[in-house]
């Protein structure tokens, strides 16, 4: 079972299909679709592996990532927080993906990280300003809310050129797909595939000639 949301991007408020742009400018367009998932086991979820492997099969522009620290090595993620194609293990701590036409830099927030949310703010800006990606999405083992420490909220709201948050905290996170503002009025998107109920996250985005958001689905499915 899947259910979707279409988001208009204002915090918390209207689901419709809208024209948004993201924080920064470019030229790229197209349609891309982000697969994320936070608590599979490879033993039990093996439909659902074969699943989601199907959906990278066939649509070129699918990226897949993984902000947990569980599974195995079942799947390959273009880049994950924890096993194969980690963040931390490659140098400047980013990636970037490239599909059709459009440039995605992918980073990662972990809470035992000293300054996160400034390492993130950094990275992000360079990702967009220097490495011209149209999207930048950062898996998040922060938490969604927390009382004292950096979380996904309050990473969301001090950046300036992050699209996108998928939080990958087993017990910490929002059941549903959340809209905030970041430093710049602009809209940053957190979606968390996490909980017993879900199985994978999808988010697919389409872009006009600008490189603006024509609109934007989220899925979870379960």
């Amino acid at each position: 079972m899947a259910t979707t949301a279409m988001i208009a991007l204002k915090p918390l408020t209207t689901f419709a299909r809208v024209t948004s742009n993201f924080t920064g400018s470019g030229s790229n367009y197209g349609k891309l679709s982000f697969l994320h998932t936070a608590n599979l086991n490879p033993q039990n979820d093996y439909k659902v592996i074969q699943s989601i492997k199907d959906i990278k099969n066939n649509n070129t522009n699918a990226i897949l990532l993984k902000a947990s620290h569980d599974e195995t090595g079942s799947l390959a993620y273009d880049a994950s927080i924890h096993g194969a194609n980690d963040l931390s293990a490659i140098t400047g701590e980013y990636k970037i993906v490239n599909k059709g036409n459009i440039r995605t830099g992918i980073i990662s927030a972990r809470p035992e990280e000293s300054n996160v949310i400034e390492k993130v703010k950094t990275l992000s800006t360079y990702l967009k300003e220097e490495k011209n990606c149209t999207v930048v999405i950062c898996l998040s083992q922060l938490g969604y809310k927390n009382k004292n420490t950096p979380d996904d909220i309050t990473l969301a709201k001090k950046s300036t050129h992050l699209d996108i948050i998928i939080g990958g905290h087993a017990e910490n996170f929002h059941m549903h797909p959340v809209i905030a503002l970041n430093n710049n009025n602009a809209e940053v998107v957190i979606h968390s595939a996490a909980g017993d109920t879900t199985d994978f996250g999808k988010i697919e985005i389409d872009f006009d000639g600008q490189g603006r958001k024509k609109h934007i689905s989220l899925t979870n499915h379960s």
